[in-house]
């Protein structure tokens, strides 16, 4: 029998992917980043599951879920996890999110305060920088990306904007360039038929060049330095000391901006530790949960 996969509708008609883990404790929503899907979390849901009812889904523009034009905001793909929420019938849980998952984790909790308890903000920012800037120019170059005729003919335009000429973009050369950002040498060497599955199951869909786009613009648009200032549920900001997507820099501002949040760095973590140091990863983060219940 095949299995039916749950969905919602937002408002202005764009279909999500989500899904339930476990069915006991207080729920949990897990919100992915950049231009990956909900199996991204494969590591955490064991540990959490047992603890937790669990939910992850898929952003607008990736995976499962609908993929329209961009560009997003994060104030969009905040809406869209109220939704995901509203559909599995869950008032108030604790939000997790990772990289843009944080932006969006943040922008949810600014916008909804009701719906959150406690919070987790890992390898995320409040702001882009220039470096982050200079790495969103960096990965257009690599996409081979070319701009339509007329359109902006800088590499960041172009993301913001998506005016690319699509029959150029090169996405298997964008796999490789944000692998090598996100994971260690020794996590590349050792997990090679690991993320040879992760570029497979992408590959089987269409790839998703406007989702990834409107993703972009909304990563580059984000900024909550105002108005972190509002916060008042127990946060956890956590980093890899090694990120070099997302230098732990920026989690010394986040904490620095939101009041009582705790920051906690981990050892040895690059970008996507919930994935290299998922042992590290879920312990500190479940330990931070039980600590701050519903």
């Amino acid at each position: 029998m095949l299995r039916v996969m749950p969905t919602t509708t937002t408002p202005d008609g764009v279909r999500l992917h989500y899904d339930v883990h476990g069915e006991a404790g207080e729920p949990v929503l897990l919100i992915m980043g950049l231009g990956t899907d909900r199996h991204l979390w494969e590591r955490q849901l064991p540990a959490f599951a047992a603890r937790h009812r669990v939910i992850t889904f898929d952003n607008r523009g990736v995976g499962d879920s609908d993929r329209p034009p961009g560009p997003y905001s994060t104030a969009t793909l905040a809406a869209d996890a109220l939704c995901v929420l509203d559909a599995v019938g869950v008032a108030r849980a604790h939000v997790v999110g990772l990289s843009m998952g944080g932006m969006i984790a943040q922008r949810l909790a600014l916008s909804a305060p009701e719906r959150v308890g406690a919070l987790v903000f890992a390898a995320t920012y409040a702001r882009p920088d220039a470096n982050i800037t200079a790495l969103s120019g960096d990965a257009a170059s690599t996409l081979g990306a070319q701009a339509v005729a007329g359109g902006p003919v800088s590499p960041l335009a172009m993301m913001m904007s998506g005016a690319f000429d699509l029959a150029s973009l090169d996405m298997r050369s964008l796999f490789r360039f944000l692998v090598s950002l996100v994971f260690s040498d020794e996590f590349i060497a050792r997990e090679k038929d690991w993320l040879r599955q992760i570029w497979q199951r992408a590959a089987a869909r269409e790839l998703p060049v406007h989702g990834f786009l409107g993703q972009v613009a909304a990563v580059l648009t984000h900024d909550t330095t105002g108005e972190l200032r509002h916060l008042t549920r127990p946060t956890l900001v956590l980093t890899g000391d090694k990120d070099r997507l997302v230098p732990p820099h920026h989690s010394d501002e986040l904490a620095r901006l939101i009041p009582g949040a705790r920051l906690t760095k981990i050892p040895g973590g690059h970008h996507a530790f919930n994935v290299e140091l998922a042992d590290e990863f879920n312990r500190t983060v479940l330990g931070f949960l039980a600590e701050h219940p519903l």
